[in-house]
C-alpha cells in the first residue's frame, strides 16, 4: 500500500528531473539573450529577467501537458507514470503562471514597460489587451488546475470534468493572444533581435501554435 501511494505522488525523482529541463531551457534562454547578449546588467535579473524565464517555462509546462502522449511518446509502456508526468507538467504551469503574474504586478511600470503605458501614465490599447489576454487565460487555467483535484472527477462528472481539462487549450489561445499584442512590434524587427536569438514572447507564441496545432491535427484525424 506504501508503495502504491508513493508511485502516484506528482513530485518524484524522474519530474523533478523533467522540472529540471523544463525549466532550465527557458532560464538559461533568458540569462544568454539578456544578460550575454544583451548587455542587461545583473541587477535585474531577480525579478525582470527571471520574470521572462518563468513566463516561457509556464506556456512550455502547460503544453507539455497536452502533447505528452501525442507528439512526444514518452512513457509508453509506462501509462500510470505518463499520466502523473502530464498531471506534474499541468500543476507545474499553472503555479508558475501564477507566479509570474505576481511577479509583473510588481515591476508593471512604465519604467520597465514603456510601450504599453500612454505618456500620463494610464494604459494604452498594446497594454489594455495584452492585460486582458494574461488575466483570462489565467482564469482558464484556475479551473483546469480545480478539476484536476483528485475528488472532482467524482464530484463534477466525466463530461465537465473533461471540458474544465480542455479549458487549458483556451488559456493556451489567450496565452498566446497575450504574447501576440504585447511583442508582435519586436518580431517583425529581426535586426534588433539580441544575439539573433527570438525574443521570449516568440518562442511561447510557437510553443502555443504547436500545442494547437497538434489538437487540430488529433481532432481531424479522428
Amino acid at each position: 500500500m506504501d508503495d502504491n501511494s508513493s508511485d502516484s505522488r506528482i513530485v518524484q525523482a524522474f519530474t523533478s528531473r523533467w522540472f529540471l529541463l523544463l525549466f532550465g531551457i527557458p532560464l538559461s534562454y533568458a540569462i544568454v539573450r539578456y544578460h550575454v547578449f544583451g548587455g542587461v546588467e545583473w541587477t535585474y535579473f531577480p525579478l525582470f529577467i527571471a520574470n521572462k524565464a518563468i513566463s516561457l517555462a509556464a506556456v512550455v509546462f502547460i503544453a507539455m501537458s497536452y502533447l505528452i502522449g501525442k507528439l512526444f511518446k514518452v512513457y509508453e509502456n509506462e501509462p500510470a507514470r505518463r499520466l502523473i508526468l502530464i498531471k506534474f507538467c499541468g500543476l507545474i504551469g499553472f503555479s508558475l503562471a501564477s507566479i509570474h503574474a505576481f511577479m509583473s504586478l510588481l515591476l508593471f511600470t512604465p519604467s520597465y514597460y514603456a510601450k504599453m503605458f500612454e505618456e500620463g501614465g494610464r494604459l494604452n490599447l498594446t497594454g489594455e489587451l495584452s492585460m486582458l489576454f494574461g488575466v483570462l487565460g489565467l482564469w482558464c487555467l484556475s479551473i483546469t488546475a480545480i478539476t484536476s483535484l483528485p475528488f472532482m472527477y467524482d464530484a463534477v462528472g466525466a463530461d465537465r470534468w473533461k471540458r474544465g481539462q480542455r479549458m487549458g487549450y483556451l488559456c493556451l489561445t489567450f496565452a498566446g493572444g497575450h504574447v501576440l499584442v504585447m511583442g508582435l512590434d519586436g518580431w517583425l524587427k529581426p535586426g534588433g533581435w539580441h544575439g539573433a536569438l527570438p525574443p521570449i514572447s516568440l518562442v511561447a507564441f510557437i510553443v502555443v501554435l504547436m500545442a494547437l496545432l497538434v489538437k487540430t491535427l488529433g481532432q481531424r484525424s479522428s
